[in-house]
């Protein structure tokens, strides 16, 4: 890899996880641009958590195009000659909405008729997009992850339960299988790394480690 490459950090895991935190500490380290997860943007979020049937389409089609729109900044980010930032961070990126998706639908709060016109605007965007540099996962056990939710008591999120947690982690794990086997329509196959996550405010000297292996450009940045 050219010396000079700016990386695409893409970092995926279950609500409550703990993605923008670890994100927020990254790029302050090691200088990288954070583009964050639009949450207290998101006008559909407290509507969803009341009345999945009725909002969930229109939510995850409000993600896509937004989410799409960042990961259209990063790839400008990351081609610039400017020396701002060193690389990008991703706090979730389009395939991690998709697993939502496709959850929401196999319990029929999108209809099949819905998620296949999501999937036309999904394939749509990520025919375009640049793909990510590397996938960090935080694996996080659900009970871990519920904690964490009622720690920080957003609102919109009261109604989350340890099921929905459950099963949300195992779209993921499906997510990595794809990824790792070049099955997905945006990235292809892409190196991912799965982390547990599952300590508070843990170190983050491995995952720096990591960067650094396997981008050249970070391990000029001093931690």
């Amino acid at each position: 890899m050219n010396d000079k490459t700016k990386p695409i950090v893409w970092f995926e895991g279950i609500i409550g996880s703990g993605k923008s935190s670890i994100s927020k500490n990254l790029g302050n380290l090691l200088k990288l641009r954070v583009l964050y997860e639009p949450v207290d943007s998101n006008p559909y979020l407290e509507d969803f958590y009341k009345d999945k049937k009725r909002w969930a389409f229109a939510m995850q089609l409000h993600l896509l195009v937004v989410r799409a729109n960042m990961q259209d900044l990063a790839a400008a980010e990351v081609i610039s000659n400017t020396e701002d930032y060193n690389g990008v961070i991703l706090d979730r990126g389009l395939p991690g909405d998709h697993a939502f998706a496709r959850m929401l639908t196999r319990h029929g709060y999108i209809h099949e008729r819905e998620y296949e016109t999501y999937k036309l605007f999904y394939l749509n965007r990520t025919n375009t997009l640049k793909p990510p540099s590397i996938m960090l996962f935080l694996d996080v056990e659900p009970e871990v992850a519920m904690r964490r939710i009622k720690e920080r008591a957003r609102g919109a999120e009261s109604g989350m339960t340890i099921d929905y947690l459950k099963e949300l982690r195992d779209e993921y794990y499906d997510l990595m299988v794809e990824l790792q086997n070049g099955m997905h329509d945006w990235c292809g196959k892409v190196d991912v790394v799965r982390i547990p996550y599952n300590v508070d405010h843990q170190p983050l000297e491995k995952v720096v480690e990591i960067l650094k292996e396997r981008f050249p450009l970070l391990r000029k940045q001093a931690v």
